[in-house]
């Protein structure tokens, strides 16, 4: 790559991912994305106002340096869902490892950096167009796989569970519509918690973050808290852009165990508990 175009956001579609393509292609369709004239590692940069999308030809979740090459505000990762269940889905989450060995692009005990504010006003944004999307649910999952290095937060937006629904050129569309409403007319938020507890998918995190004020960042869902201990603790808060004073807790979802040693870190950080 010749040169470093200004831009807010990268938006980050794949090869070898076929949900990321048709999330992709809408994109250019319909928002008007042009060529800049420039490659990325031999793929074509398109570009809207301050909106970048770039192509790789790996994985998702280990992509190629970035930050070598781009300076945003943050990534967006365009990628499939899958899940053994195929039940149409469009879920989002933010990125980490929590386990002590190398996961799925992930660091050891590594989340990766989060800006609340973009997983919050993409799931406002999709939302409002459920009536467009009739048949698939619409979730936040807890935090799970890499990158989790990059210097930006780092957001994966997805279109699932299966092989059908990858390639739906409406859903994609619906997808690429709520995400770049979102950046351009999404707000700041005031109130941000870490969240703990739940499944794997956290009904009362998603609701949370569609009906109250208050934004989430890193998500440590029931079969992940045995891992967060005073360090992990203060690298959610580290890695957060926004400051999170309070820690939202799925008081039933919690585990034998684990909700006292939260509370205990909660108190030891000075965080307000918010129970749900």
């Amino acid at each position: 790559m010749e040169a470093k175009p200004p831009s807010t956001v990268v938006l980050v579609t794949s090869t070898r991912d076929v949900a990321s393509t048709t999330i992709a292609n809408g994109l250019v369709r319909n928002h008007g994305f042009e060529s800049t004239k420039i490659a990325f590692m031999g793929k074509p940069v398109f570009q809207k106002d301050s909106l970048l999308l770039v192509t790789v030809d790996t994985e998702l979740i280990e992509p190629p340096d970035l930050d070598t090459y781009f300076n945003p505000q943050a990534y967006v990762f365009l990628s499939r869902h899958r899940a053994e269940s195929k039940i149409p889905s469009l879920t989002v989450h933010t990125t980490g490892n929590f386990t002590d060995a190398p996961f799925l692009g992930g660091r050891p005990k590594e989340v990766g950096r989060v800006n609340p504010d973009l997983q919050k006003n993409y799931m406002i944004a999709l939302d409002k167009r459920r009536r467009e999307i009739e048949g698939f649910e619409v979730t936040i999952e807890a935090t799970h796989h890499g990158p989790t290095s990059l210097q930006k937060p780092v957001l994966f937006v997805e279109l699932g569970s299966s092989e059908r629904e990858w390639g739906d050129e409406h859903a994609g569309a619906v997808v690429g519509d709520a995400l770049v409403e979102s950046l351009r007319e999404g707000r700041p938020w005031g109130k941000v918690a870490m969240a703990f507890g739940g499944t794997h998918y956290p009904a009362k995190f998603n609701d949370l973050l569609l009906t109250s004020d208050m934004a989430i960042t890193t998500v440590v869902a029931k079969h992940s808290l045995a891992a967060i201990d005073s360090s992990m603790f203060g690298q959610i808060i580290q890695k957060t852009t926004s400051f999170p004073r309070y820690v939202a807790i799925d008081w039933k979802g919690m585990g034998g165990g684990n909700k006292d040693r939260i509370l205990e870190l909660a108190t030891r950080f000075a965080l307000e508990v918010v129970r749900l």
